[in-house]
């Protein structure tokens, strides 16, 4: 779904702009819930529209609607145009600088005509800056600095670099005897598939101290008592995640994706922590629908805690130092940070249908792996090992087919070959007393007609088969839809991997009509996986969640090419998470026999 994406670009931009120009604020927060909404859908708004529907999605009114079919049919939105005609481009460069909102930027455009990057730290080097409204000199010096940031490498970076470093930063944090308490915050603690900066949060009676220690040695942006910012550099970023390093030689994987990140560290009273965090944690428009419904029963909710509201401003607390009691006071259970993108989830939890949610130790097996049989590093054997260290029952090999050559795709008798020495394996686990059972699969390639790279006699030896597009990629939607449900429809695809094809910061997902594949694997009873690389995570949230609402099954796994590359799962589940889904739904959370049963009765 490109479209869905540049339309939340389009609209991101329009609000952005229409802010620098001061206009009303009101039209400017639809614009910005218009594009949460858009990047949450798990629809095609080409398919939307074409069904005249788009006034019924959330937040979308007529005008914005009209905007949105305007893209659909012409590909650009005139409201876009006028501004980019208005105002110069390069100011849209200028709010790309860490800090500087449309606010600042809008004001200081107007006052010193200042539109670009250069003339910005210019101006600030002049010392121009400190008499405009609400600036001073350190105004000034915080502009250069975040120059500075904006200057380097500003690309976001992978869920599996910045979980594991803000989970170490987190833990170094609690490790301290002056720390009660402290915990990740932001899009990295809903488990958001990029993250551009970190947020920590912690509660202290010396928050000075903390602060300081935690600058220490570090790049410092700002410093304060109760809060610090620094900067951390790609260094420091592979290194927690033993997964990102693989092989013999230990190379960080990765690494093209890999930016220095912005580490922001708050230190709050305790009686405000849980307030605190729940604010921090986001999302902006889940906190706007948890303030509004505070106010409605006569509270008022900020960062501080939840107060009884006099008319006049806050009045006695009622609650503020956990996230429990917050949730609790407001007539809610604790709403699970995955599920806080203003998607439903209030009234989830207001109608008690919040999903049981799936976890890791919910997972028994890794269906998609690896070996040296193609381009994996690792032996059938080490990667069966490596599964039973990591409690699994059961576990499925699926090397490449013959046309992928480039992944050095097994020959008829290479897999063939595999399937005896998996079926040798077997055995002698069962003879050692392992109740542990290695399955033979492959991931054949989905050809260009839709028929599936499997030698004669091969599919008959297998105990399942994923099917991958893997070349021939197209923009035509409706060529590569028609390729993929051509081989769903065969009958011989139990798995459908990496369904939209995109990388992560690297590669646009294939022109494809989601809906179309999902309504073909539930006709046909085919899983679609939610691949954990992290540079994949494909099926996105979205996804995931639309494919469950239809009835669809998922298969969560790794694409594992070594064996520490099993701990990509974590990342798989965090994305299945954020899409609503029970473990019920996915199949790697059966049994062994349930699995079999499953594969057995689409033959």
């Amino acid at each position: 779904m490109v479209g869905n994406e540049q339309v939340a670009r389009i609209l991101s931009e329009i609000a952005d702009l229409m802010e620098v120009g001061d206009e009303n604020s009101f039209k400017v927060r639809s614009y910005r819930r218009a594009v949460e909404m858009i990047e949450g859908l798990g629809q095609d708004l080409a398919a939307v529209h074409a069904a005249g529907e788009l006034e019924t999605l959330p937040g979308i009114g007529k005008s914005l609607a009209a905007q949105i079919a305007q893209y659909v049919v012409t590909g650009q939105i005139e409201h876009h145009r006028e501004l980019l005609a208005k105002y110069p481009h390069s100011l849209l460069d200028m709010l790309a600088i860490p800090g500087l909102g449309p606010k600042t930027a809008g004001l200081i455009y107007r006052e010193l005509g200042i539109d670009s990057v250069d003339a910005l730290e210019r101006a600030a080097q002049a010392q121009r800056l400190r008499d405009l409204k609400g600036m001073g000199a350190k105004s000034e010096e915080r502009i250069l600095k975040a120059i500075a940031v904006y200057r380097q490498d500003q690309g976001r970076s992978l869920l599996c670099v910045a979980l594991p470093l803000a989970r170490g930063l987190r833990d170094r944090l609690l490790a301290r005897d002056d720390v009660l308490a402290a915990e990740m915050a932001g899009s990295v603690r809903r488990g958001r598939e990029t993250i551009g900066d970190l947020d920590l949060l912690a509660t202290s009676e010396h928050p000075a101290t903390v602060c300081r220690d935690f600058a220490e040695g570090k790049e410092v942006i700002v410093a304060g008592d109760t809060k610090v910012s620094v900067r951390v550099g790609p260094g420091d970023l592979a290194a927690p995640d033993p997964a990102l390093h693989g092989g013999e030689t230990g190379e960080p994987l990765f690494r093209r994706w890999t930016s220095a990140m912005n580490v922001d560290l708050r230190v709050v009273p305790q009686e405000s922590y849980g307030a605190a965090l729940m604010y921090f944690t986001g999302s902006k428009q889940h906190n706007v629908e948890v303030r509004e419904r505070a106010r409605q029963i006569g509270l008022t909710l900020n960062e501080y805690g939840l107060y009884e509201d006099t008319g006049d401003g806050p009045g006695a607390r009622v609650a503020g130092e956990t996230e429990e009691e917050i949730y609790r006071a407001l007539d809610l259970p604790w709403i699970p940070p995955e599920l806080r993108e203003a998607r439903g989830e209030i009234a989830a939890a207001e109608a008690g249908t919040l999903p049981n949610l799936l976890t890791e130790q919910d997972i028994t097996c890794d269906l998609h792996l690896h070996t040296v049989g193609s381009d994996g590093m690792r032996t059938v054997e080490e990667m069966a090992e490596a599964c039973l260290a990591a409690g699994y029952t059961h576990m499925g090999i699926t090397d490449h087919s013959p046309a992928l050559t480039v992944a050095s795709g097994q020959s008829r008798e290479q897999i063939l070959r595999q399937v005896e020495q998996i079926r040798e394996l077997n055995a002698r686990l069962a003879a050692e007393g392992h109740r542990f059972t290695v399955l033979a699969g492959i991931e054949a390639d989905i050809l260009a007609g839709g028929n599936l790279d499997l030698p004669q006699g091969v599919f008959e030896q297998l105990d399942f088969v994923i099917g991958a597009v893997h070349q021939g990629f197209s923009t035509d939607a409706d060529h590569m839809t028609g390729r993929i449900v051509a081989a769903l429809a065969s009958g011989r695809v139990d798995i459908l991997a990496h369904p939209t094809g995109r990388l992560l910061l690297g590669r646009a997902p294939y022109g494809i009509h989601i809906e179309t594949v999902i309504e073909a694997a539930l006709e046909h009873n085919v899983a679609l996986e939610v691949n954990a690389s992290p540079e994949r995570l494909d099926l996105n949230d979205a996804h995931c969640r639309l494919a469950r609402q239809r009835g669809a099954l998922l298969s969560i796994n790794t694409d594992a090419h070594d064996t520490p590359h099993l701990q990509f799962v974590r990342y798989g589940v965090l994305t299945a998470r954020r899409g609503w889904v029970e473990a019920a739904g996915v199949i790697n959370t059966w049994s062994k026999e349930e699995l079999s049963s499953w594969l057995s009765s689409r033959r």
